[in-house]
């Protein structure tokens, strides 16, 4: 999801919910599980991790209650990692997620309720603006517009139309609503492996995407981890965007279907030489070269419409509002 107003493109059900067990095991930086990527991409046993194989994978999603299991670790074939920030988005309260990312505490970090630009900013001609219940738009009073929500362990953001015409013009004359969360203020590191597990929105309009952004202030580089239209459910986009190249090099289309389920566990590890987007355990898509060499913190977000109808289209009268970006997980690590 780029900041270039002239960019031509970017390009089982919650109820029986599977969990976590909370015995993850961490010997030397790693965190063991059940199974993990080998070098060709087939599954090694926890057996082989603690004789020094590859650490663990996301792949196999979250164990179900009562079976033997710990979280597991990056899909990242021959090397270790230790983790530097996660949300399990376990603690249900909302108030962390806020314009100054105040009130985290262990276990559930504070997040930016928007993007670096002022809220009232249009980017790629996009229909949402981001908001928070305390945002107060043109007036001095919080509008107390909601696009947050964690059930059952999993945040949603969630994309719908504005109210009224008072909170229309209230909110600078925008449609829709919707929600972004930003580790900006919180935490930032250069390169390691960065997951997501989420489930993705499906209708017209929907453009929900996973990235990282400079520290620094400036565009680019951007890394896409994973971006999507829910106009084309099963395609995921991923993109490289050097400094200094906003129009991306590397990036590209792919089908990756989700489940029955439609949860995906989408990973991108980001290393010196090479950048690696692994969605569901498997590799994907590989950009090599890259000159992105600084620290970068994370995004998530439910962007609506689009500058390029056949990039992201706007939302119609077929879009199935509310939109929801449903979103179990995001951890990221560091090399140990």
């Amino acid at each position: 999801m780029a900041f270039s107003a002239g960019r031509p493109h970017r390009a089982a059900v919650r109820g029986g919910r599977r969990r976590w067990l909370r015995a993850a095991v961490v010997q030397g930086g790693a965190i063991a599980s059940g199974a993990a990527l080998g070098q060709g991409g087939a599954l090694v046993s926890a057996a082989a991790l603690a004789q020094g194989g590859p650490p663990a994978t996301g792949v196999t999603g979250r164990a179900r209650a009562g079976t033997p299991g710990v979280a597991p670790a990056p899909a990242v074939p021959g090397a270790r990692y230790r983790p530097t920030f996660a949300d399990e988005f376990d603690v249900a309260a909302l108030d962390r997620i806020n314009e100054h990312a105040q009130g985290g505490v262990p276990g559930a970090p504070a997040w930016r309720s928007r993007m670096r630009h002022p809220r009232k900013d249009v980017i790629n001609e996009e229909k949402q603006i981001y908001v928070d219940p305390a945002y107060a738009g043109r007036g001095d009073r919080a509008l107390g517009v909601q696009p947050f929500e964690i059930r059952d362990g999993a945040l949603h953001l969630v994309a719908q139309p504005v109210a009224s015409e008072r909170i229309r013009e209230a909110l600078h004359g925008m449609r829709y609503t919707s929600g972004c969360i930003t580790s900006e203020l919180t935490h930032a590191q250069r390169y390691g492996y960065f997951e997501m597990r989420a489930r993705l929105p499906r209708g017209r309009g929907f453009w929900p995407a996973f990235w990282l952004l400079p520290v620094r202030e400036g565009w680019p580089p951007e890394i896409d981890i994973m971006e999507a239209s829910g106009e084309r459910p099963g395609y995921l986009h991923f993109s490289v965007r050097d400094p200094g190249d906003p129009r991306g090099r590397g990036s590209g289309w792919r089908h990756v279907p989700a489940g029955p389920d439609g949860w995906q566990v989408f990973g991108c590890e980001w290393t010196e030489r090479s950048i690696r987007f692994i969605v569901d355990g498997r590799m994907v898509w590989q950009v090599d070269g890259h000159a992105i060499h600084e620290p970068m913190y994370l995004v998530a977000n439910l962007a609506l419409g689009s500058h390029d109808r056949h990039w992201i289209p706007d939302p119609d009268a077929s879009t199935p509002f509310p939109g929801r970006f449903e979103i179990d997980y995001i951890r990221a690590f560091e090399r140990a």
